[in-house]
């Protein structure tokens, strides 16, 4: 045995036994992942839930810090007041908060319009043969269903999974909000603690490129922003004047709502289309509804093809061709979502493409110049030639 050991050679012999040792430990690490695999959802399932309303709390504290910093440098021009960040916090979410009441009140008035405009006898002649078809009408439905293999029991189904669903999303935005609200007040502590512990972990050097980076992202993102911001509030003018003077009823409100869903690409006509219709059909406006879907054909296409394209490429810096192959990209691979961030993904991978010719032409700058140093001392001068 002894005489077997000293022919082999103990540096192979190492990296064998290594080697033996990380599969040995991946293989128990596998099996440990696999015959605990309930807890390890569960720990995933916590893990989720505790980081949904975090990222909800940190996409709020982004859009509203511009507003809460200025708000806080009106109160803070003659001396720094410790009351002014928790203020300006508090009217930055009472100004939200009161806009999207009176976004509410304004949904209000139009129901209360158009139910006006409805003649109560109709209505009841309404819900009278609603009552009397019921029956009818939901065996219909269940032979419907049963006839494209979609049994009753998977409807509840999809009810109940629907209601979680919208349950989940309300609870997850509320403790968004007091997430961004504490992220608001505490937010340069938490920045600079954080900062610390990145330096301390990965150094100085990734420390300087992940700030840069961040930077760069910054500016994309914040250039979209303000870019979709300014799109949905010259639509929502355009709008609201061009069908005052066109006759169309409630013509204030379909342009807040084809201003709001214009923060959304694409979203903007479908939501002022809905809106549009909505406000004319119950009184009868058949002739106005026709013309305001005519006048939103020329608006929007006006604002997809020449306004919302060179207001994104000013405010990220991108070419407007880009801005609309990027909202093609992100469309067919998001949806909407893909839409969202499409158009600052493209800025950002931009400037990162950016950087890195400027980078390659001060290399390509450094190598000539050196080169030519090494070609001025090879060369002999003209006093060794004499």
């Amino acid at each position: 045995m002894d005489k077997i050991l000293k022919k082999l050679d103990k540096r192979y012999l190492k990296v064998c036994v290594y080697a033996a040792v990380t599969v040995l430990i991946t293989t128990g690490l596998a099996l440990l992942l696999i015959s605990s695999g309930s807890f390890w959802a569960k720990l995933w399932a916590i893990f989720t839930a505790v980081l949904k309303p975090i990222v909800i709390g940190g996409i709020i504290c982004y859009l509203f810090s511009p507003i809460v910093s200025r708000i806080e440098k009106l109160f803070n021009r003659k001396k720094v007041h410790k009351w002014a960040r928790p203020f300006s916090v508090l009217l930055t979410f009472g100004i939200v908060f009161l806009t999207i009441a009176l976004i509410l009140v304004l949904i209000a008035i139009a129901l209360y319009k158009n139910l006006e405009s409805l003649n109560v006898e109709s209505i009841q002649n309404i819900f009278v043969t609603l009552q009397k078809d019921y029956a009818s009408v939901w065996n219909f439905v269940t032979q419907k269903l049963e006839s494209s293999n979609v049994e009753t029991a998977d409807v509840s189904q999809i009810v109940t999974y629907t209601t979680n669903a919208v349950t989940n999303f309300f609870s997850g935005l509320l403790f968004g909000v007091i997430f961004s609200i504490y992220f608001l007040l505490d937010g340069n502590n938490l920045s600079n603690y954080w900062t610390k512990a990145f330096r301390l972990i990965f150094g100085k050097k990734a420390e300087d490129k992940t700030e840069l980076f961040l930077k760069d992202a910054d500016r994309a993102f914040s250039g979209y922003i303000r870019g979709q911001f300014t799109d949905a509030l010259i639509v929502g003018v355009l709008i609201t004047i061009i069908l005052s003077f066109a006759g169309i009823p409630n013509a204030l409100i379909v342009g807040v709502f084809a201003g709001l869903g214009n923060l959304v690409p694409y979203l903007g006509p479908v939501v002022g289309y809905i809106t549009l219709v909505f406000v004319c059909l119950p009184s009868g406006a058949y002739y106005k509804m026709i013309i305001g879907i005519i006048i939103f054909a020329l608006v929007m296409f006006i604002d997809g093809n020449i306004i919302n394209p060179k207001l994104l490429s000013d405010n990220v810096e991108v070419h407007p061709l880009l801005v609309v192959a990027a909202l093609i990209a992100g469309g067919a691979v998001g949806g909407i979502a893909g839409m969202l961030v499409a158009v600052p993904s493209a800025a950002l991978i931009k400037l990162q493409f950016d950087r890195y010719l400027e980078k390659m032409s001060e290399k390509r700058k450094a190598e000539e110049a050196e080169l030519l140093n090494v070609k001025n001392e090879a060369s002999p001068s003209s006093k060794d030639i004499s």
